[in-house]
């Protein structure tokens, strides 16, 4: 079993200067490879960040560009697309180079998952848009505000655990027990501006590539990113 010691650690807890963090000590190499690979997926990370953009353009580009050409085929139109780098010049390609750019595949899926927006940076959008036909466009045709509730269940916590009181009491009377306990009205309503029903079937009609790039920025849905590997062979 592990020998649970105490020691001094300079700078590791700066705001508890006046006490002492216990350490343990763990058999083999453990922390030091934890530590490693810590260090090593902050590193991936702060890469996949700098290079997502640049994929997510393309993928945007391409689905974007495709839908707006089948606009009038739903069936035809897509929500992904595999990005691959691009084949080396035909001067310096050979075999060995090809196979190489032609390995790495990543998956890009635009999905119809709205995220939160701005409703000013909407309406201005929509006011600067012109549609496919030269008109300007409403912005009532395409997005309205909802009412949203949300509930919040802190309340029915008491120094950090359920208290089946105030839980049974706020279900039955949310606004006396609210004011009793001196809390917050559990039950919020708020306007929100989303996408109508069927904005995404009809953008690719009414806008073209580049003013559907712009609500994109505007009234954005969640895009991901799979790199795609060939299965193991055994």
């Amino acid at each position: 079993m592990a020998k649970l010691t105490s020691i001094d650690l300079p700078e590791v807890a700066a705001k508890k200067a006046a006490s002492t963090i216990p350490t343990i000590y763990v058999h083999g190499d453990t922390v030091a490879r934890y530590n490693e690979a810590r260090d090593q997926v902050d590193k991936a990370t702060e890469v996949m960040n700098e290079l997502k953009p640049t994929l997510i353009d393309e993928g945007l580009q391409a689905v974007f560009d495709h839908n707006s050409q089948h606009a009038g085929d739903s069936k035809a139109q897509i929500s992904s697309v595999n990005l691959m780098d691009r084949l080396p010049d035909e001067d310096e390609a050979d075999g060995r180079s090809v196979a190489e750019a032609l390995k790495e595949v990543c998956m890009f899926s635009w999905l119809r998952k709205d995220l939160k927006n701005n409703p000013k940076q909407v309406e201005a959008e929509f006011n600067r848009l012109r549609k496919v036909d030269g008109k300007k466009a409403n912005i009532n045709d395409y997005a309205g505000y909802e009412v949203v509730a949300q509930f919040n269940t802190d309340v029915f916590m008491v120094d950090g655990k359920f208290n089946k009181e105030r839980y049974e009491a706020l279900i039955t009377a949310l606004k006396e027990v609210s004011e009793q306990f001196e809390v917050d009205m559990p039950l919020t309503c708020a306007k929100v501006l989303k996408p109508k029903a069927d904005f995404h079937d009809k953008r690719w009609q009414d806008f073209d590539v580049e003013s559907n790039i712009a609500l994109q920025a505007v009234l954005p849905t969640q895009c991901n990113l799979k790199p795609i590997r060939p299965e193991a062979k055994e």
